[in-house]
C-alpha cells in the first residue's frame, strides 16, 4: 500500500508520509501519494502580499498576484486558459483578503496531465509578463468591483469599521474607496513589474502536491522547475506596532436599504502560532461561529428574532488582526440587537463555556478536520498551512490530540483575556429612523 495510502488509514502519521525538498534557493517542495482517485491538487503560498506594498498602495499587491496569469515569455493569457480548460484543468493566484502577508497558489488537474499543469503554473510564477492590455482590461473590472461594492451595507459597515480600528498606514486599514479606485487608475505595468521583481521569489515558496503521483518523480520535476529562480527575499516578517482600542459608535447613513448591517469588533492579539489559539477558536465556536447553533445565533437570531444572521471570529494568522461581531438587522431592530449581543457576550464572559459546549466543539471540530483532510485538495491545503505558519507537518498528526487536551479554564481564560465588550468600536451601515 502507498504510504499515503497508509496514512489517510491511520496507519503511517503525515510526518512521514509526506516528502520534502528545500532547494537551495530555499523553495520548500512537498508532496503526498494518493492512489484513491486519479486526480492532482496543488497548494502553495509565498510572501509577497499586501504587507510588503506600500502603505498607500496596498492595492499593487493583489493586482500583481491577479496578473500573473494574463502571460508569460512563452504564452498568452488566451494559450494558457486553452491549455488547461481543454484538460479541464485549474489554477488561481491571489493575495489581499484576511492575510496581508501571503500569496495563495491552489491548482488541480488529473493526474495524467500534472506535468502540464506544473509546466503552466511555474511559468506564470516565474516568468510573468504583465501585458499593458490585459492590466487595463483589470482596472476597469476592479473599478467597476469597488464601485459596486459601496452600494452593499455590510462592506461600508466593515471598511468604515478599519477605519476606526487602525491608523492610516496599518495593513488592516481601508482607505476609502476614491482613493482605491485612484490607486488602481495610475498603476501602471512598469510598477507591478517593479513589485514583483522586489518580493517574488522562491525564497519563501511552498508548494504542496498531493494526489496519484510517483513523489520521487514529482520532486525531481519540481526542483527542475523552480531550481533557476532567483530566491527573492527572505527577511523576517514586520509587525506593526499594538493598537489601542477606540471604543464608539459610527453610522454609516445609505439611502433605501431594506436591512442593515452592524460590525463590533476590536483591534486583536491572536496570531495563528500564539499557544492560545485552539482555546480560543473553541470558545468562540460556543459563541458565534454559527448563527444557527452557537449562543449568540439561539438568543439573537432564534429566541429574539433579531437578526437574519450573526458570526463572531478572530482574524489570527502571521498577524494579529480583528475580534469582530457582525450581524444583518432590520434597520428598526438594530438597537435592540446591538443590546442582546453585547449582553449575551457579557453572560458568556462571567460564566464561559459549559463543558457539554466543550465536548461538542471539540467533537465538531475532530469532524470537521477529518472531512477536511478527505480529498486530496483539502490535504494540500492542510500541509501548505502547517509549513506556512512555521508548525510543521506533524502538526496534522498532533491536531486531534491537541483540542483534546484544551480545558474550559483554557478556553474561558484565553478568551476572556482577549475579549472587552466596553472596549468594542460598532459601526452600523444602512437607512435608519430618524
Amino acid at each position: 500500500m502507498p504510504v499515503a495510502a497508509a496514512a489517510r488509514r491511520g496507519k503511517v502519521p503525515f510526518e512521514e508520509a509526506v516528502r520534502s525538498r528545500t532547494l537551495a534557493n530555499g523553495a520548500r517542495l512537498f508532496v503526498l501519494e494518493n492512489r484513491f482517485n486519479p486526480t492532482v491538487a496543488v497548494s502553495g503560498s509565498l510572501n509577497a502580499g499586501p504587507l510588503y506594498a506600500p502603505a498607500d498602495r496596498r492595492m499593487l499587491a493583489s493586482v500583481t498576484a491577479g496578473e500573473l496569469a494574463k502571460g508569460t515569455d512563452r504564452r498568452t493569457k488566451l494559450e494558457i486558459a486553452e491549455e488547461l480548460e481543454s484538460r479541464g484543468a485549474s489554477f488561481s493566484i491571489s493575495a489581499g483578503g484576511s492575510d496581508p502577508v501571503g500569496v495563495d497558489v491552489a491548482a488541480a488537474s488529473l493526474s495524467r496531465d500534472v506535468e502540464v499543469l506544473l509546466d503552466v503554473l511555474s511559468e506564470v510564477l516565474v516568468s510573468p509578463v504583465f501585458p499593458e492590455e490585459e492590466l487595463e482590461k483589470e482596472r476597469m473590472r476592479l473599478v467597476g468591483v469597488i464601485r459596486e461594492q459601496q452600494d452593499q451595507t455590510s462592506v461600508r459597515a466593515f471598511e468604515a469599521l478599519s477605519r476606526r480600528l487602525y491608523p492610516l498606514g496599518h495593513p488592516f486599514y481601508r482607505r476609502r474607496a476614491e482613493e482605491r479606485i485612484a490607486t488602481l487608475e495610475a498603476l501602471s505595468k512598469d510598477e507591478l513589474r517593479r513589485f514583483y521583481d522586489e518580493w517574488y521569489g522562491a525564497g519563501t515558496l511552498i508548494l504542496v502536491v498531493v494526489g496519484d503521483v510517483d513523489s520521487d518523480r514529482l520532486l525531481d520535476g519540481l526542483e527542475r522547475r523552480f531550481a533557476s529562480w532567483r530566491p527573492g527575499p527572505t527577511v523576517e516578517i514586520p509587525k506593526p506596532a499594538p493598537v489601542a482600542p477606540s471604543p464608539g459608535e459610527e453610522t454609516v447613513v445609505m439611502a433605501d436599504k431594506a436591512s442593515a448591517d452592524v460590525v463590533l469588533a476590536q483591534p486583536g492579539s491572536l496570531e495563528r502560532l500564539d499557544p492560545d489559539y485552539l482555546a480560543c477558536v473553541l470558545a468562540n465556536s460556543t459563541l458565534g461561529q454559527s448563527s444557527l447553533t452557537s449562543r449568540l445565533g439561539v438568543r439573537v437570531r432564534d429566541t429574539e428574532g433579531l437578526t437574519y444572521g450573526i458570526h463572531s471570529g478572530f482574524s489570527a494568522t502571521h498577524l494579529a488582526g480583528p475580534f469582530v461581531v457582525s450581524l444583518t438587522v432590520k434597520p428598526e431592530s438594530r438597537d435592540a440587537a446591538v443590546a442582546a449581543t453585547l449582553e449575551e457576550i457579557r453572560r458568556f464572559l462571567a460564566g464561559g463555556m459549559t463543558q457539554r459546549e466543550l465536548a461538542d466543539e471539540k467533537s465538531s471540530h475532530a469532524g470537521r478536520y477529518k472531512v477536511d483532510l478527505g480529498s486530496n485538495g483539502g490535504m494540500a491545503h492542510a500541509v501548505d498551512a502547517a509549513v506556512y505558519y512555521g508548525l510543521g507537518i506533524s502538526y496534522l498528526d498532533e491536531f486531534p490530540s491537541r483540542v483534546a487536551a484544551v480545558t474550559k479554564e483554557e478556553a474561558d481564560f484565553a478568551f476572556g483575556k482577549r475579549v472587552d465588550p466596553d472596549r468594542f468600536t460598532i459601526v452600523s451601515a444602512g437607512s435608519f429612523p430618524s
